[in-house]
């Protein structure tokens, strides 16, 4: 229910959206999609039971390094540590507030992408 009702909000403020009931389905997804054109943004819920979605995660950033991704979760102070371990862009406390959420992808989708770390080595 809410997955559906931030996807209508995504969808009104003109973003396409791909939702997933489970990180599988959103790993899946996403591959099928990027085939097109590179996804622009990932929001992933990160309280989902049975799932470890610093893996999903990886495995996104791993298809797409300069993807930026958006993490919800309910317990913010928990998650923090690992957010900034392994780059989440940005990290949202549940529930969400929606302007916020949507300033938010705003800076995110308009930002230039991540350079990496090597790629900012001079070269001898």
């Amino acid at each position: 229910m809410v997955r559906q009702a931030l996807g209508r909000a995504l969808a009104c403020e003109n973003y396409r959206v791909f939702p997933a009931r489970n990180h599988q389905e959103a790993l899946s997804e996403f591959q099928r999609q990027r085939a097109d054109q590179p996804i622009d943004i990932v929001l992933l819920d990160l309280n989902p039971p049975n799932e470890n979605p610093w893996e999903t995660v990886g495995h996104l950033t791993a298809l797409q390094p300069d993807l930026p991704v958006v993490a919800m979760t309910a317990r913010v102070e928990e998650e923090v540590s690992m957010a900034n371990a392994i780059s989440v862009d940005a990290l949202m406390e549940k529930p969400l507030d929606l302007p916020l959420l949507m300033a938010t992808l705003t800076q995110l989708t308009s930002k230039p992408p991540r350079v990496p770390i090597e790629a900012k080595l001079p070269t001898s």
